[in-house]
């Protein structure tokens, strides 16, 4: 028989057991603790990167609103103000022509015054050169009747 079975194979085999423990308890079972916390790590950063990034995006998409919002009410403020500003200026234009239309009046009332009191001197005036230009041609007459008899 090729293969005796005696004391030193049993020696050898309850040896090489009690080696393959001994390994596995110093270095397999340390080696697959520390292999399996670090699994543990890499999925635990790897949750928190999952969770950090929907968060980083609720985030985003929270600023992204408000900007809009931001931009939507700046737009709003701006089209009331352009309007409030439209009405101001067509209440001054309008403020300012009426102004401009009672000072024509006024003016006008002012000429047609001075037109009338000037009218009245003239008139005064024309009544006397009326009479001025008889009393010098009558007078003339008179000096030719005088002078032709």
């Amino acid at each position: 028989m090729l293969l005796e079975l005696n004391f030193t194979l049993v020696v050898f085999a309850l040896s090489f057991l009690v080696f393959v423990y001994l390994l596995n308890l110093t270095l397999y079972k340390p080696v697959g603790e520390i292999i399996e916390k670090r699994k543990e790590l890499v999925e635990s950063d790897l949750n928190k990167a999952s969770s950090s990034t929907k968060e980083a995006d609720e985030c985003i998409q929270s600023y992204k609103s408000q900007i809009k919002q931001a931009k939507l009410d700046s737009q709003s403020i701006l089209q009331e103000s352009i309007k409030k500003t439209e009405k101001i200026k067509q209440e001054k234009i309008s403020n300012l022509l009426t102004t401009l239309s009672k000072e024509k009046e006024e003016a006008l009332k002012k000429i047609k015054e001075e037109e009338k009191s000037t009218m009245q001197k003239l008139e005064g005036e024309i009544q006397i050169l009326t009479e001025l230009i008889t009393n010098q041609i009558l007078g003339k007459e008179k000096d030719l009747a005088r002078s032709s008899r």
